[in-house]
């Protein structure tokens, strides 16, 4: 229900210019910004654990160049006195129950602003009539029907993202309780990705759906379900609002990465999106090109392997996922948290992998069209495990392409 908290306020500081009538240039003199008519309404349709505005909205006057001409509280304002002075010209006023940018995802934290545009005249007042503060975020939580939970063995997570390398974690326990929070999202664009990761039957599952639409003043109510099929087998989906993807497109849960419903308007194809292997001479038997799968050398004789990844719509997302048959490899992935690594933006845990393993990483990798490196320095550390130990990367482009390469060292 839609509910308006309303907030006069009805004064501002006065700061007269001493020489109000000696005009030389228009575009120079001073006109009058009037807070006598203005107030201030908060918007709640969108439901949220929000107090009501107080006394901490900031209000921003910015001048045409960006500049702040005006910057109070609205404890400030209601202290004040009615008119404000400032040169003629075009200006924006922003309300808003947080100062500064809203943060790109947090936790319970809803924030709620508006823009005025308005110009001042010389010697003229103009005045702000009634501004309502709307959310300026899109609100997700993340749910899970009982059959769904039936399906759970161990513990999950589900992640969800509107900007990139910036998402928050939804845990879902063993026990098969699931955090509830509200998440709040900063919207850069109109995109969605929805993951999950855990124990399903046994097994360990990955789905993933992407959604379109997403806007600020909205609440994503993000839900998975299990379904049966017309065979009585158990199929997954994920649901979000009023948004439903009846696609049957998964018949059982596998150890592999299960994709849930396709974002329809994302570009078709890879965008020619390759990695290329450079095996230096020397390597020959060794080192043998098999698809993507490389029998690492034993120490007598040194691996050189040198890749390279194009990218011609210029690199947005580039990760690894790293899965082996050996599970002491694989505890000392987990010290590093690096089953799955964000390259552009990995976590601090994540900087021992790359001692081991030299992918290059951080921010510089995006708009890159061609990345080269080297990973010849594995074989030191690769070689204490035997056995099948797969990397994939998935790059995906600005537009949306993306591409899904493994490579497979083998340890014999």
């Amino acid at each position: 229900m839609k509910k308006i908290l309303l907030y006069t306020l009805s004064a501002a500081v006065m700061l007269l210019a001493s020489c109000q009538k000696s005009y030389v240039n228009n575009d120079k003199a001073n006109g009058f910004l009037s807070f006598g008519e203005l107030s201030i309404g908060v918007d709640e349709s969108v439901v949220t654990k929000a107090d009501p505005a107080g006394d901490n909205y900031s209000i921003v006057v910015y001048d045409a160049d960006g500049n702040q001409a005006v910057n109070m509280t609205y404890a400030q304002v209601k202290a004040g006195s009615d008119m404000i002075s400032l040169p003629a010209g075009s200006y924006t006023l922003v309300a808003q129950s947080l100062s500064g940018d809203v943060p790109y995802a947090s936790w319970e934290n809803p924030i709620y602003g508006t823009s005025e545009e308005f110009s001042i005249q010389a010697g003229e007042i103009t005045s702000i009539g009634e501004l309502v503060c709307t959310l300026l975020q899109c609100k997700v939580t993340v749910s899970y029907n009982d059959e769904f939970l039936d399906a759970v063995t161990g513990p999950g997570v589900t992640k969800v993202e509107l900007s990139a390398g910036h998402p928050l974690e939804y845990k879902l326990n063993a026990d098969k309780k699931y955090d509830q929070s509200a998440g709040y999202f900063a919207v850069n664009g109109h995109t969605m990705t929805v993951s999950f990761s855990g124990n399903i039957e046994g097994k360990s599952a990955k789905m993933t759906k992407v959604f379109q639409g997403i806007a600020a003043k909205q609440w994503r109510q993000v839900r998975f379900v299990q379904k049966k099929n017309e065979q009585g087998q158990a199929t997954f989906d994920i649901l979000i609002q009023d948004l439903v993807d009846d696609k049957e497109l998964n018949n059982d849960i596998t150890p592999d990465e299960v994709i849930i419903g396709e974002d329809p308007d994302k570009p078709k194809g890879d965008g020619g999106i390759t990695l290329d292997f450079d095996y230096e001479s020397g390597c020959d038997q060794e080192l043998t090109d098999l698809g993507n799968m490389l029998i690492v050398p034993v120490q007598t004789r040194v691996m050189s392997i040198k890749l390279k990844a194009t990218v011609p719509g210029k690199v947005k997302k580039f990760t690894v996922d790293i899965a082996s048959d050996n599970a002491n490899f694989l505890s000392a992935v987990d010290l590093a948290d690096a089953r799955h690594i964000d390259l552009i933006s990995p976590s601090e845990q994540n900087a021992v992998i790359f001692d081991v393993v030299p992918f290059p990483h951080g921010e510089d990798l995006v708009g890159q069209t061609e990345i080269l490196f080297d990973l010849s320095n594995a074989q030191e550390a690769i070689l204490m495990f035997q056995g099948r130990h797969t990397f994939t990367m998935t790059i995906t482009d600005a537009e949306g392409c993306s591409n899904t390469i493994p490579v497979t060292m083998i340890v014999e």
